[in-house]
């Protein structure tokens, strides 16, 4: 897209969306950028469906933390808070200075919801004509039933499900040569508190905080288009509405 394609959108009233990701440790099974590559996959859907400008996707985010990914048991290069509140920041002071009157930024990594939420507040105050859209855990939006079917055992919490079943079964679909050899989860002592510094034992060894079991490209088609199909119905109503 040109610099003129993008402002003829914008003044259009276009969307844009922008997808933000991590680099983080997900078991061995699944590669480290598993959270951008899942962000901008339903950002793409989105942006199809709208129709919506796509932005390419912030590949790095915010420090996991070790109830939710392993933290500083698994070092991996990342943003500090600063500089990704920062960077989520000029870009949306971008996309204003270009005539965009609704962004929709969406995340998969647990620990950018926040984040996201301080950048974009004082940008976007009520005085302001121009909105954005900040949907920080879009598996809150798989539908129930395709959830119990995902976990017939009970659902153990988003937070706990960190290189699980749902983000396996995603990967399974959108990237399978990417997907390795599943492990199940090693033993940990399950926290609901940090203590610092980071116990050995806050974390699995192998970094699975839930067992993935035996989920599919299928399965995971099905909850990409579950997931899908409600983040463009709650945005269409938002942006639309």
């Amino acid at each position: 897209m040109t610099w003129e394609g993008l402002r003829r959108l914008f003044s259009e009233r276009s969307p844009a969306v922008l997808p933000v990701g991590a680099f983080e440790q997900h078991g061995p099974h699944l590669p480290l950028a598993t959270d951008t590559i899942i962000a901008e996959a339903l950002a793409s859907e989105l942006a199809k469906e709208l129709p919506a400008v796509l932005l390419p996707p912030l590949p790095y985010g915010a420090p996991s933390r070790p109830r939710s990914g392993g933290g500083d048991l698994f070092p991996a290069p990342s943003l500090p808070l600063e500089l990704l509140l920062g960077s989520v920041a000029a870009v949306a002071r971008g996309a204003l200075r270009s005539g965009c009157g609704s962004l929709i930024v969406l995340s998969w990594h647990w620990e950018n919801a926040s984040v996201l939420w301080d950048a974009l507040q004082p940008l976007y105050d009520s005085q302001s004509e121009a909105r954005a859209l900040v949907i920080d855990n879009p598996a809150d939006l798989l539908d129930g039933g395709d959830r119990d079917a995902l976990f017939p055992e009970g659902f153990p919490g988003w937070e706990s499900e960190h290189a699980g079943r749902l983000e396996t079964a995603l990967m399974s679909y959108l990237a399978p040569a990417l997907v390795g050899a599943i492990e199940r989860p090693a033993s940990f002592t399950r926290r609901s508190f940090d203590v610092l510094p980071t116990p050995r034992d806050a974390a699995p060894a192998n970094g699975v905080f839930f067992d993935p079991g035996d989920v599919d490209a299928e399965v995971g088609e099905r909850c990409f288009r579950s997931i899908s199909r409600s983040l463009l119905a709650l945005v269409r109503n938002e942006v639309e509405g």
